[in-house]
């Protein structure tokens, strides 16, 4: 999406500046989905002094504000831009590589993301807590922590997709649905309900109560969106609180490794990205590290934290042998099937994206129209029956509202973008509109890696290792196309339009388990969800507490003992939210409720 936005910045001035003296209660290390949570919630109390170190840039990119202009922040400069070989996947993908993108600014991947809230499924948690030791985190024992920090506005929400005993009402996070309902996204909804689907909140029980037939619960999405705008953690946790005097911000700051003494963690070390200077910080309490699922592992790693061996080979001294740090990640694949006939509202939006428009000033005064989501508009979840377990709904489908040259060249990456491969002419057409269906691998078995490379790190992600993941992932694209081919999608339909280097090949029957197969090897890539490479019950204990060190605690999606079944940035929070509470716990300290 090309977008032309105002250059004012849609965020207040904020006070970034270390104290006199660098000696803090608790270091946070890493300001994003869970981060500023935690730094925010200890320093509700006044006598813990707090610092949030962040490796993000001051300045503020001003798209971030703008929910349709997600697709312009992949590789500028808020991301990481990390890129990874496909290892299994990447076939017809620029050079190969995959696109690994996690948010470098205050806000983290809230603040790049297109915004989805989804919690997963209440029986994802109740399997860490019974069968994965993370006492504690059953779907009873972490709603709580979900409600705490939403603010939920539904005023627009039809029913059923709202089940409000679910939800939280009077938390900082701004959660909203459109309103209203675009007609196509309305017709997927309906699609869905004919294939057997229940209309329904998919952040609620329900998830878990239809569950019996392989398909389970569809909606229009939930949307991290506060009128209009993007709602993030820096917006939601950070910002209305940096008047506080126990509250320190360091940004374009990159930590670099942890100071231990002997068998405790005592402060970080990083580089101040705009000096050049190498600094240090001392925690009297705790340093809490927040970084990621990529950036967590490698801090740990390039702090003589990991696999002994691993780090003796990248002259690293080890001071705690933890085999699993940086091992058993897991991540969402996604395959996008463009579609003609559907996206009639894309001119409208190119309307509202112009910065001297009529309609994106109606947009800025209002906070209403096509620019205030994503268009990420909703998702129906499915279980295909072939994971291990198979009750776990392994498969998620979803309906994007219009596509563009730019989203497919640069976030999906596409190498062979060529009329020889992919229908440009349908796709992008000014005649007949075009949207995607985005099918989603939610329950992969296969597991990756994050290794030492240099300052950074290599990241394996090892996908489709493992042969049960491609069936999975063909009979879950299989149901995205039975949903298009249902009353309230078949009258839109023009085609899908599937590149015609695979036609070639394979024919055009979307019940082919070859077409399929070779459309994921060449095309899928990640959804940037990775989670598990600290996992729970591996590197740290269920309190999120490191095995082997005093000091030091994880807090973000790295913890997680198994991936989840859908987006990732609800339960990054919630993790923040629980970790922030456990801590406060120990240390005597009184948060709001």
């Amino acid at each position: 999406m090309q977008c032309h936005l105002a250059r004012r910045s849609p965020f207040p001035r904020a006070r970034f500046a270390l104290r006199a003296v660098a000696t803090y209660d608790f270091v946070v290390v890493g300001g994003g989905a869970a981060g500023a949570v935690v730094a925010s919630r200890l320093s509700e109390d006044p006598k813990a002094s707090v610092l949030l170190l962040e490796a993000g840039p001051r300045s503020l990119e001003p798209a971030t504000a703008i929910p349709a202009a997600c697709g312009t922040l992949q590789k500028s400069a808020v991301d990481w831009a990390r890129r990874s070989k496909g290892h299994g996947i990447g076939k017809g993908l620029r050079d190969g590589m995959v696109n690994l993108p996690s948010g470098k600014i205050l806000g983290g991947s809230t603040a790049i993301n297109y915004m989805a809230y989804v919690r997963g499924s209440p029986k994802d948690y109740d399997l860490w807590a019974q069968h994965l030791g993370a006492e504690g985190w059953s779907w009873n024992e972490v709603l709580p922590y979900f409600k705490k920090s939403q603010g939920l506005v539904d005023d627009g929400a039809p029913q059923p997709f709202v089940q409000r005993q679910a939800h939280g009402t009077a938390g900082p996070w701004g959660i909203s649905f459109r309103s209203p309902q675009l007609d196509d996204v309305s017709s997927f909804v309906a699609a869905a309900e004919e294939q057997g689907y229940t209309m329904g909140d998919y952040n609620s029980d329900l998830r878990s109560e239809v569950n019996g037939s392989g398909r389970g619960v569809v909606s229009p999405h939930q949307f991290s969106i506060k009128n209009g705008q993007r709602s993030c953690t820096r917006t939601a946790f950070i910002e209305p609180h940096m008047a506080r005097s126990n509250l320190s911000v360091a940004v374009s700051s990159r930590a670099r490794r942890i100071l231990l003494e002997e068998q405790r963690a005592v402060g970080v070390e990083y580089v101040d990205e705009i000096s050049g200077e190498l600094r240090t910080v001392k925690a009297s309490q705790e340093v809490v590290l927040s970084s990621g699922s990529y950036a967590t592992p490698g801090l740990l790693l390039r702090s003589g934290i990991g696999p002994k061996r691993e780090l003796e080979e990248a002259n690293v001294q080890c001071h705690i042998d933890i085999p699993a740090v940086g091992k058993n990640l897991k991540d969402h694949l996604y395959l996008c099937v463009p579609v003609s006939g559907l996206g009639h509202n894309m001119k409208q939006l190119a309307s509202e994206c112009g910065e001297d428009g009529p309609g994106f000033q109606r947009y800025l005064e209002t906070g209403k129209g096509l620019a205030s989501t994503s268009l990420y508009e909703a998702s129906a979840f499915f279980s295909s029956g072939l994971h291990p377990d198979s009750s776990r709904q392994d498969g998620q489908i979803s309906f994007g509202v219009g596509t563009t040259p730019v989203l497919w060249s640069e976030n999906f990456g596409i190498k062979d973008f060529t009329k020889d491969d992919w229908r440009l002419d349908a796709m992008f057409s000014n005649d007949v509109p075009s949207s995607i269906l985005i099918a989603t691998l939610n329950q992969p078995t296969s597991r990756g890696e994050v290794i030492l490379d240099g300052e950074d790190v290599e990241v394996r992600h090892n996908y489709l290792d493992q042969e049960a993941d491609l069936k999975m992932f063909v009979a879950i694209c299989k149901e995205a196309a039975k949903i298009l081919d249902q009353p309230s999608l078949r009258r839109e339909v023009k085609e899908v339009l599937i590149p015609q280097a695979l036609t070639r090949r394979f024919g055009d029957d979307l019940q082919n388990d070859h077409l399929w197969e070779a459309w994921i090897r060449s095309y899928a890539q990640t959804i940037y969800h990775p989670v598990s490479s600290c996992a729970i019950n591996q590197v740290v204990d269920a309190k999120c507490k490191v095995f082997g060190l005093q000091g030091l605690r994880v807090a973000d999606g790295s913890v997680m003992p198994e991936a989840v079944s859908g987006n990732t940035q609800a339960p990054c929070v919630m993790i923040g939210e629980k970790v922030a509470d456990m801590i406060a716990l120990e240390y005597g300290l009184t948060l709001q409720s």
